[in-house]
Formats: structure tokens, sequence, C-alpha cells
């Protein structure tokens, strides 16, 4: 979490901007930002709008059901230096308290492709491949997208969405083929390895981050071990010849 007190001192600056209001509409107070692989990030934000000082000038407050689902840019700074640029949609906007001269917001930004979440459906796919299913669906909630994929993709006889929101479906069929997605300013890029999001970026570590001027750092590490299946066993049947044994087994490494 940052906020303005400690931006003062690294010399970081916020910036955020709604479609359709000014850009000087709101003074970014406090926000916190959960982000992984093939997850929804969740942006929540406390923001200040500052009222004139005119007397005579009625104050104007922030519509917030006018709010909903307009796209949202929180932009970092570091002087001039842009760090970091997310974009997603409004999901949520509460009213958060005024003392007369300054208004508070609490907002909650979600990517575009949190759309997908608001549905449900049953649909049945006719010899297609996965890749070309998911761009159907980011079509369909207009969602700008981008993909690099490695490996070949078969098509399928029948896919089958039964009574699932079209983000499951999508989180499900992504998982099965081994594909991956992650949020770069407003597109989502969906790639089936690792390679699809090197960006030749440098990345360093430092433990005071603070000393890392205009340059991405980590600043802290942990190590850790888990549990999980070593191997896993895939069968089918062929109704046209069903004494053929359809399986597949994988093992991973270590």
């Amino acid at each position: 979490m940052m906020n303005m007190l400690s931006s003062a001192k690294s010399g970081l600056r916020f910036t955020f901007q709604v479609a359709g209001l000014p850009e000087d509409t709101f003074s970014v107070g406090e926000f916190s930002l959960q982000e992984g692989l093939s997850e929804l990030f969740t942006l929540n934000l406390t923001l200040v709008k500052t009222h004139t000082l005119n007397p005579f000038k009625p104050q104007t407050e922030v519509d917030l059901t006018a709010l909903l689902m307009q796209e949202a840019v929180l932009q970092i700074f570091n002087g001039e230096l842009e760090q970091r640029k997310i974009t997603g949609i409004i999901s949520h906007a509460d009213w958060a308290g005024t003392d007369g001269n300054k208004t508070l917001y609490t907002l909650t930004v979600r990517p575009a492709l949190w759309r997908l979440t608001l549905n449900q459906d049953s649909r049945i796919f006719h010899q297609q491949n996965v890749p070309a299913i998911l761009n159907g669906l980011l079509k369909k909630h207009r969602v700008r997208a981008d993909s690099k994929l490695y490996d070949t993709h078969q098509d399928r006889e029948y896919v089958t969405q039964k009574r699932e929101s079209d983000y499951a479906f999508f989180n499900r069929l992504a998982a099965e083929e081994g594909i991956s997605f992650w949020f770069e300013d407003e597109t989502a890029f969906f790639s089936d390895s690792h390679l699809g999001m090197t960006a030749g970026l440098p990345l360093v570590y430092s433990p005071q981050p603070e000393t890392a001027h205009g340059m991405d750092a980590i600043y802290q590490v942990r190590l850790g071990v888990g549990m999980s299946p070593q191997r896993s066993l895939h069968k089918d049947f062929n109704y046209d010849n069903p004494r053929y044994h359809l399986s597949h087994m994988e093992s991973s490494e270590g």
C-alpha cells in the first residue's frame, strides 16, 4: 500500500483519471493493488476531491452510479518517469465522507476481463481449438487482448460450457491447455509459455528500494516448499472403437 506521505519522501507521484471526468477531479490519497498470474487484479483506492473555495459556486458531488464500468487509469511516476500504469474498469464506488472542503471516495478497479464474470451461459463449440474460443470470448466482451503461442493447439470435436460464467469457462479452458494470462496496461495477454512474457527489462535485487532510482527492483524474497501431484493420467472412450485404449500419462520432474 502506498500513500501520499510516503510519496513525498520517495519522489513518487500518483495520478488517477476516469473516462468522462476532468483529469484533475481526484487526487490519490491511498491505494492497494493485488495481482497474480492468471488472476483478475483488484485495485482499491481512496481518492480526494477538493472543492472550490468560491462560496457563490455550488459544490458538485460525483455521481457514483455514473462511475460504474467506466475506464479508469492509475499512473505511478518517479519524478517525471512513468513507473507503472494500471488500466481497468470501476466495479464499485463509495462516498466516504466530507469535511466541507474535501470529499473522500473509495473505488475498486478491476481489469476489463472482469466483465466475463457477470454472465452465465450454456453453449457448445464444435471443431474449434482453445485459443480460438478464448479469442471469441474476449471479442464478445470487447476486451483488448493479444497472445503469443508457441505450441500447436488441436481442434476439439466439441467443447461445452454448462451454466458457467464466461470467465469460469475461459479460466478452465486456459488451464486445460497450459495457457496463462496477465495484464499490461489496458491489454490482456495470454500465452502457453513463460517466454511469452519475457520483455527483456532489467530487474535487480535491492533490499533498500528507495535507493533503486530509475529502475525496477525486488526488495523482498521468500523461499518455500509445498506438495503437488507428480503424475497425471487422462482417459477417454472411443464410441466407434470401444476396445481401443485411449489414455495419456504425464509426469513432472523432481
